[in-house]
């Protein structure tokens, strides 16, 4: 059953989609945390339609698991400013939206709720299940575990790489909008001109974007989360990503100190799908149009078959 949904967060009313499987019983429960950016409840942003949410929460579907995926603030149907907030809201947003099913007890069974993050909703689900203890366990798709500065130097050196191989007025024009002559300067000042303001909206390239959120952001550290973590993780990382690198996704079961099982997919890339050749931030938009890997989706399930729930006697298969 799929069911159109509002919960609060901060005042505000988020919007969502609920499926929980039919059942006699109350079943357990996914809830999904997005990656960076305006991002609606299927994990689409503009200009990459990854599907990302919606393929998992329908695939957990058919095997008798139920899921929660809603709109970011400021996002789809869902209330508030998006251009404005932190990495601080989207943890509030998730905690709400895990308040919310926790208290959906004729569906949902509440010791059976599970947080699964993708990129920036996976290095913050290690906070979120801090601030929700009563979580069953923590589902990590491509995560980061490097500093802010790390990943913009190395993300804008693939960019630079990519920009020098487009030829013709296609590609000059590119390497003048794009191309970045010393990342780590750039970061380095960036953060210098987030550290200054007071204005909630700051230029960066030619987008105004949210200064609290790259506040926040360069601040971050998800291994100060992980390393005080009490719940059951699965870490999922892909051996083409090079935004967030399969070496971070095996350094999990080594900071976190609960019971941790780590995959690193073939030929995976950060939008969860096959690649083949080099990896590159250009290769995003063609790749979303090709099916998101089938094995990310087993092993979701397999291991949450494998947590105490014991998912097969809630109708796992149906």
């Amino acid at each position: 059953m799929h069911e159109e949904v509002t919960f609060r967060s901060d005042k505000l009313s988020l919007a969502g989609t609920l499926i929980v499987p039919e059942n006699d019983i109350a079943l357990p429960c996914v809830i999904m945390a997005h990656g960076s950016g305006a991002q609606d409840r299927d994990g689409n942003i503009s200009g990459f339609n990854t599907k990302i949410f919606k393929t998992i929460a329908e695939y957990l579907a058919q095997r008798g698991i139920a899921s929660l995926r809603y709109d970011k603030r400021g996002c789809g149907k869902s209330e508030g400013n998006f251009k404005i907030a932190g990495l601080s809201e989207m943890v509030n947003d998730a905690c709400g939206a895990i308040d919310f099913i926790s208290n959906r007890s004729n569906q949902i069974d509440s010791k059976k709720i599970y947080i699964l993050g993708h990129s920036e909703g996976a290095v913050l689900a290690p906070e979120i299940a801090g601030k929700r203890k009563n979580l069953a366990g923590i589902l990590m798709l491509c995560a980061s575990l490097r500093s802010f500065e790390e990943d913009g130097v190395r993300n804008a050196e693939v960019l630079n790489r990519d920009l020098g191989k487009m030829t013709g007025l296609k590609g000059k024009l590119a390497r003048l909008l794009f191309y970045t002559q010393d990342p780590l300067k750039t970061m380095t000042n960036l953060r210098k001109k987030v550290e200054k303001t007071k204005a909630k909206r700051i230029w960066v390239s030619f987008t105004r974007v949210s200064t609290k959120f790259y506040r926040e952001t360069f601040n971050y550290d998800v291994k100060s989360f992980l390393k005080d973590n009490i719940h059951p993780i699965i870490a999922i990382g892909g051996e083409k990503d090079f935004q967030c690198h399969p070496d971070d996704t095996l350094l999990i079961s080594e900071i976190s100190p609960s019971q941790t099982e780590v995959h690193i997919v073939e030929d995976m890339d950060h939008m969860l799908r096959c690649q083949k050749e080099e990896p590159s931030i250009l290769s995003y938009a063609a790749s979303c149009s090709s099916p998101m890997m089938q094995e990310v989706n087993e092993r979701i399930y397999v291991w949450l078959c494998n947590q105490k729930s014991n998912l097969t006697e809630f109708g796992a298969g149906h």
